[in-house]
């Protein structure tokens, strides 16, 4: 899915031809390096400054971050059940290894 949710319609010529369209697609087709470089640069910029001013953005930055993926969320397949394995998996890093 990417940033293709943001490509609007109207005026796309425009839009396509922005620099800040550029960018998000570039990033896009590299996700998989892009979200390494990004950790890594926020973990040396912990390290190096005074990360106290970026507190009062973590609750907003989580909710930018789950909120798609509750939009897409389908309640009926969560209560049927299926990958059972997974799904305790996901349980015990979630619960019991990622608060430590």
């Amino acid at each position: 899915m990417g940033f293709s949710f943001l490509w609007r319609r109207h005026n796309s010529t425009v839009l396509k031809d922005s620099l800040m369209w550029k960018i998000f697609a570039f990033i896009n087709k590299r996700l998989v390096i892009a979200i390494p470089i990004m950790m890594v640069a926020g973990f040396i910029y912990g390290l190096l400054f005074s990360s106290t001013g970026l507190k009062g953005l973590i609750i907003p930055f989580t909710f930018l971050m789950v909120y798609p993926m509750m939009v897409t969320l389908r309640i009926r397949s969560v209560f049927q059940g299926g990958d059972s394995k997974a799904q305790l998996i996901a349980q015990v890093l979630n619960f019991g290894i990622v608060p430590f």
